[in-house]
């Protein structure tokens, strides 16, 4: 009986996600709990499960792919006891890559209808005309004539597929007199037409730009070798953008911050003092560990920053959550520090690291990013003076906070109004400016860590 596996949603955000790498072949037999695979989701990469006993039959979904949620990427052929019977026909594997002049070009997606990068540089199957009843008369290396006008006019012989000698009629390519040299196989087929154009015409550097800025490769003269120069010449001239696609956690924070923006928000703006946090901040007790427990106690004292709202619910949560805003490269991440009102400032320097390690690597999991009901977003490292920050997820309130000028700190507090009135913001402002400039507080916290 065949069972099918598809891609999990790992978080509430995730709407598609990238198949890193397989732990099984083909014809291998798992058993449930197995670890089948690892999928990169918006925020972290975690394993994939299976549910199953059985017999792997099929991979639906090549490494490095991106597909959404819930698309069949594995097949089992579960038994239901006794042995275990195999296929008959035997499984099919993933093409493999083509090597082209060193270059390693992806391989073509198992998905239906899609195309490989090598189609990609020759555009769209429709530009390739069907061949005439006429042969061309003599060939230079396996080409029929030079440029465009002449490749029209030629008709490929050889052995090889209808696709093939489609393509090789296109751009003449004489398939016979290359199978002869023992330039291409015998039967050739449309990828090895191709694969040996790019190879003829283009430089390594130069496939690399097109494949890069998704140009097509038959745009190009062909009387000479085409190179990077050529190519960029052709980029600027053409004014061609370079086409970057947007990556699962871009698109999850492009969701987030959607969502937020349709939140009834307004801004309290106000300073701090500094002068504390400079003179307790360490190389371990960073701003950012002391502003983290400030924010914890204050968030004790008035509940409304404990808050999240469920349908027409005020849910008031019992402890301090904080998600803080960390950016790894050009990915930005929102954990959640959780129930910092009971962890000392070393705890809490500690689970910053530790986060620090885990978003690098890439191996947070989703319980990482839930659970907090207010926010912190720290840009003062970067001489940023003020700026807004966008309310993450269901929390109730974030604070964005600026650099130190003038033994000040500008506060950007940005509040949901279903949750936090004014007037409960700014007792609660008042509070984080008092906390701030009490040394009695950081004397505790140091001494006692809460």
């Amino acid at each position: 009986m065949a069972y099918e596996i598809v891609m999990p949603q790992l978080s509430d955000s995730m709407e598609e996600g990238k198949l890193v790498n397989w732990k099984v072949h083909p014809g291998d037999r798992v058993k449930t709990g197995d670890v089948i695979a690892e999928v990169e989701s918006d925020k972290a990469v975690m394993e994939v499960q299976s549910f199953k006993d059985g017999v792997v039959k099929e991979l639906k979904v090549q490494e490095g792919e991106s597909v959404p949620v819930g698309t069949v990427i594995a097949v089992l052929e579960t038994t239901d006891g006794g042995e275990e019977k195999r296929e008959k026909e035997e499984p099919k594997e993933a093409p493999k890559s083509l090597e082209i002049s060193g270059q390693r070009r992806p391989s073509q997606k198992s998905a239906g209808g899609s195309k490989s990068a090598v189609d990609e540089l020759f555009g769209t199957e429709a530009k390739v005309r069907e061949p005439e009843k006429a042969k061309r008369s003599g060939v230079e290396e396996g080409t029929g004539g030079s440029g465009q006008k002449a490749a029209a006019r030629f008709v490929a012989s050889g052995e090889a597929s209808p696709k093939a000698r489609a393509v090789a009629a296109a751009y003449g390519v004489d398939i016979e007199a290359l199978q002869t040299a023992g330039k291409l196989p015998v039967p050739a087929h449309e990828a090895d037409i191709k694969e040996w154009y790019l190879r003829r015409y283009f430089t390594p550097k130069a496939l690399r730009l097109i494949e890069l800025y998704g140009l097509d490769a038959g745009a190009f003269e062909r009387s000479e070798k085409v190179d990077e120069e050529d190519v960029k010449e052709y980029i600027k001239k053409s004014r061609i953008p370079l086409p970057k696609p947007i990556s699962s956690n871009r698109k999850a924070v492009i969701t987030a911050v959607t969502r937020s923006s349709k939140k009834p928000v307004y801004r309290i703006y106000d300073t701090i003092d500094s002068s504390l946090l400079k003179r307790y901040e360490t190389e371990e007790f960073t701003y950012t560990v002391w502003l983290l427990k400030l924010f914890a106690k204050a968030m004790m004292e008035h509940e409304e920053f404990r808050t999240t709202l469920k349908e027409e619910t005020l849910l008031v949560w019992p402890g301090a959550s904080i998600s803080l805003a960390m950016a790894e490269g050009e990915d930005l991440y929102a954990p959640v520090f959780k129930d910092l009102d009971t962890k000392s400032v070393a705890e809490i320097s500690s689970m910053l690291e530790q986060m620090k390690e885990r978003i690098k690597s890439k191996k947070i999991v989703p319980d990482d990013l839930s659970g907090s009901t207010f926010g912190l977003s720290n840009l003062g490292m970067t001489g940023i003076k003020r700026f807004d920050a966008m309310i993450n997820r269901e929390d109730s309130a974030i604070a964005a906070v600026g650099s130190e000028i003038g033994g000040e700190i500008a506060i950007t507090l940005t509040v949901d109004h279903r949750v936090v009135n004014g007037y409960q913001a700014a007792l609660f402002m008042q509070t984080v400016k008092r906390l701030a400039a009490d040394d009695g507080f950081f004397e505790r916290v140091k001494k006692c860590g809460y």
